[in-house]
């Protein structure tokens, strides 16, 4: 499950679980590439890192410019993309779809979608080119089984779902493998302070998801296409 020397693109670093993620994969031996809305957050993750083997980026991952700027950044230090693991998304809920005016809908296929599709359309050119590659995306139990007032979000990560298995058909012959993680809460801090009544100590801890990421990116993988869940303890 090594590894050393993978150029690895991380969307969402400076986030609860995209640094713990980040500083997995750095301390595994792979070069990251941390993502950010903004830079200043990333950049002090950066800081900790050798900059020979770090390259933070600030970006606006929606718009497909932004994503490709972003791989030829890569590139033009690294020479390669090896490794995209999509991170970056948003969660909203609270609204049935008859008292919804569509924002929420928008809001989340732009934070959740785009951003995944933008930065795998991008990424995936020169693993095809290179003859090998990794993409994992953060999708959701919602995207298996909707929930009320959640519709936006669980739409959002369901079409995450069938972009990674169509792209896994796609890319296969190119030594190109594409899964997605189904996740349930996540220990971050954001989330604890989002659900103050919620017991912490039953959600997904970053560490855990970011093993399993490790996983999904080594060399010898023969999983395609798959939504893998990963779930607390209830």
């Amino acid at each position: 499950m090594s590894v050393d020397d993978k150029v690895t693109i991380i969307s969402g670093a400076s986030g609860g679980l995209g640094q713990t993620v980040s500083e997995i994969f750095y301390q595994a031996g792979a070069k990251v590439v941390l993502i950010g809305t903004s830079l200043d957050k990333v950049q002090d993750l950066a800081n900790t890192m050798e900059s020979s083997r770090a390259l933070p980026l600030a970006a606006n991952l929606m718009n497909a410019d932004g994503a490709e700027a972003v791989v030829q950044a890569t590139l033009d230090k690294f020479g390669r993309v090896d490794i995209l693991l999509n991170l970056a998304g948003g969660f909203t809920g609270g609204t049935p779809v008859h008292e919804s005016d569509g924002s929420d809908l928008d809001k989340m296929l732009a934070i959740n979608l785009r951003t995944v599709y933008n930065m795998s359309q991008a990424a995936v050119k020169p693993m095809i080119d290179q003859q090998w590659g990794r993409i994992v995306n953060t999708a959701s139990h919602d995207a298996q089984k909707g929930r009320a007032k959640f519709s936006a979000y669980g739409i959002s990560k369901a079409a995450v779902l069938r972009l990674t298995e169509s792209m896994a058909a796609e890319v296969k012959p190119y030594n190109v493998i594409v899964n997605a993680l189904l996740l349930s809460a996540i220990d971050t801090e954001a989330n604890r302070k989002a659900m103050p009544n919620a017991d912490p100590k039953k959600w997904l801890k970053p560490a855990t998801i970011a093993k399993t990421l490790l996983f999904l990116c080594s060399d010898d993988l023969a999983i395609y296409g798959a939504g893998i869940p990963l779930e607390g303890k209830n």
